[in-house]
């Protein structure tokens, strides 16, 4: 299996007020992580623009342990764990300087069409992907739904800042508004101990 670690250390801009990690910032490291390995490997993303198109993130678990801290230094370990036709997955582990658990993730990516916007077949794209690997999580990850039934707390309007290689919102973006729009409706919500993500359409 394929692994690859990386060393990052938590800047203030990346903090709450109380010294832990923003958890959109810490989406960005695993993104970053999940980057500079698919570049080693080989699908990264000069190697998908060479064929009109780029990863997207279709649905992610991350699992909290204990959120880094302020000027704290941790690895983060990451390694694919399969494919189908349309979708791959990733792990995620991060430790601390003493190899203490602060958080695992999965992930599942598709590859879109630059100019269609659509899915593509990943065994037709000029890619070697890994086989099969270990997942980090012990629970199956599968796409969530939406319910129909919610209540509306705030209308955003998308700013340039939220866009960012791919030219539409980056999908930290997302958590970032959804952890605003939590803390707006709950002020005194607790600690981050897993959440959730799933990514329907592209926003402009």
């Amino acid at each position: 299996m394929q692994y690859r670690e990386d060393c990052f250390t938590l800047k203030t801009f990346d903090c709450r007020p109380d010294g832990q990690s923003k958890p959109n910032a810490l989406m960005q490291y695993l993104q970053e992580g999940a980057a500079r390995h698919a570049e080693q490997l080989g699908f990264g993303f000069a190697d998908l623009n060479a064929q009109d198109c780029f990863w997207v993130l279709a649905n992610l678990r991350l699992d909290v342990t204990r959120l880094p801290r302020w000027n704290e230094c941790f690895t983060l370990r990451t390694w694919p764990s399969g494919h189908t036709r349309v979708v791959a997955s990733r792990e995620f582990v991060g430790t601390d300087e003493r190899g203490a658990e602060l958080f695992r993730a999965g992930s599942e990516w598709m590859v879109l069409d630059r100019h269609k916007g659509r899915p593509r077949n990943l065994t037709r794209l000029k890619l070697v992907l890994p086989a099969d690997g270990p997942k980090a999580l012990t629970t199956e990850l599968r796409r969530l739904q939406p319910s129909g039934d919610y209540t509306r707390c705030h209308r955003l309007r998308v700013p340039f800042s939220a866009l960012d290689f791919n030219r539409h919102v980056n999908n930290t973006e997302y958590l970032r508004w959804a952890f605003d729009a939590i803390r707006f409706a709950y002020p005194r919500a607790g600690s981050v101990r897993s959440f959730e993500v799933t990514y329907l359409a592209e926003v402009f």
